[in-house]
């Protein structure tokens, strides 16, 4: 098997991944400041996050799979047809890197209060998409650096919005 094909599954459970649980674990820490509540969100949300990837990734790979033959078959078009493997491959190493970053952005929780373990939440979040960005970067020959900094920038909107969110629902939710 190619190992861009493995890459792309894990890829995909580590951006989407970082990017959701970030946001679960920011909005919820802002609107209720409860380590109970944030763990709940975080723990559920981030395992219906990776079940999501990678049914999504595993049936979006099937399909590109069933094109592929199509093509081949039908039009005579020279493709390389992914193999059930592979399909199969991507799906759940999607779903292993969402849970790997599901656990990993929740380490802080467990030794610090709740405002350290957002910031240690986020930085170890910044350094895995800047980490990803500047590898894929060399793999698409792009300057790494950039790609890096792409990944991150948009990682860190991700993480503002939630805020925001997680702000406005504080807001509202002490008003009732």
């Amino acid at each position: 098997m190619k190992l861009i094909e493995g890459f792309q599954g894990a890829a995909f459970g580590l951006t989407d991944g970082v990017i959701c649980i970030t946001g679960l674990i920011i909005g919820v820490a802002v609107a209720t400041s409860n380590l109970n509540m944030i763990l709940i969100a975080a723990i559920t949300g981030g395992l219906a996050d990776a079940l999501g990837n990678s049914i999504g990734f595993y049936l979006s790979e099937r399909t590109e799979r069933g094109a592929q033959i199509h093509a081949r078959d039908e039009h005579g078009i020279t493709t390389e047809v992914h193999s059930l493997r592979e399909v199969f491959l991507s799906g759940a190493l999607s779903f292993l890197a969402t849970v790997f970053v599901l656990f990993i952005l929740l380490v802080p929780f467990f030794f610090l209060d709740i405002n350290r373990s957002i910031i240690g939440s986020f930085v170890i979040a910044t350094v895995i998409l800047f980490s990803l960005g500047t590898y894929v970067g060399k793999l698409s020959n792009e300057p790494p650096t950039r790609t890096g900094i792409e990944y991150v920038v948009l990682g860190i909107c991700g993480a503002a919005i939630s805020y925001f969110v997680g702000y406005v629902l504080q807001i509202w939710l002490s008003t009732l």
